[in-house]
């Protein structure tokens, strides 16, 4: 727990146009409430005097983050679903998240969260926006699958570059269907062609990192999964030991224990699926 030496506390519930900021002294009681534009300087000028803030896991934590510890703030980031099922605990929740923050940040029950560096940000924003591009792809390639099916065309298993062609062949001499389908292709290629651009980006982007091309050395850990696991991981000494990067990527079991009963479930999934389904 970190507090100031007046033992005042301040919670920051963040949202893209504005955040909620509540101060509370040791004892719990509010200081000062206001709702500020979401904007380093706004919330600098306001917390000039506390020197101590929570900052609940958002999206756009991360560039806030970094610049109000650039301005010499401590700043704590908690994890968000920790921080929910203490929210849920309030009876009065509404445009109050502010004020439980500073109270989880009074009685140190709170979880901080790792904000990747600043080093790590636009590596994994590549790798993510090229997963979601090939999702959005493939989904384009199975629409046309699904729409071919019901009237007995079946493209059947083929290669990427094959596709067009196999499509166009089943679907020769059926003109409706052809101009029905020709605007799904045209949006097919466009997806494929910056997918590729997102891919050749990520691979060029690899051997520039020396822990990158340490971990290309162990085999079947190429080009793609080392600088997923690099960009997630970011800083190694935030684990204290080598099974909880495991249980960050959600590759433990599931485990359940009450009284006498002791049982192990299948694979958790709960952590950051960008490593754990890395395509």
């Amino acid at each position: 727990m970190v507090e100031t030496n007046d033992g005042i506390y301040a919670g920051l519930d963040v949202s893209l146009q504005a955040t909620n900021v509540c101060v509370v002294d040791g004892d719990g009681n509010v200081v000062q409430e206001a709702t500020l534009k979401t904007d380093p300087d706004a919330i600098e000028l306001f917390l000039v005097e506390c020197g101590i803030h929570g900052l609940e896991a958002f999206s756009y934590r991360a560039r806030l983050f970094t610049a109000l510890s650039e301005k010499g703030l401590a700043v704590i980031c908690i994890e968000s679903r920790h921080a929910k099922a203490a929210l849920n605990a309030m009876l009065n929740k509404t445009r109050r998240n502010a004020k439980g923050i500073a109270q989880m940040m009074r009685t140190g029950w709170f979880r901080t969260v790792h904000v990747k560096s600043e080093s790590a940000q636009p590596q994994r924003a590549l790798l993510v926006g090229r997963k979601a591009r090939r999702g959005e792809t493939l989904g384009m390639e199975n629409m046309i699958h699904g729409l071919l099916r019901p009237i007995g065309l079946k493209v059947g298993e083929i290669s990427v570059g094959r596709f067009d062609a196999r499509v166009r062949e089943i679907m020769a001499g059926k003109r409706e269907l052809e101009a029905m389908v020709a605007p799904l292709f045209d949006a097919r290629n466009a997806m494929r062609l910056q997918l590729a651009k997102l891919h050749r980006l990520a691979l060029a982007a690899a051997p520039s990192d020396s822990a990158v091309r340490r971990m290309m050395t162990a085999p079947g850990v190429g080009a793609l999964v080392a600088p997923t696991f690099r960009a997630t991981v970011d800083d190694p000494a935030r684990f204290k030991k080598s099974s909880n990067v495991a249980a960050h990527f959600g590759l433990t079991p599931r485990r359940y224990r009450s009284g006498q009963t002791d049982r192990i479930g299948s694979i958790f999934t709960c952590g950051d699926e960008l490593t754990r389904a890395i395509p």
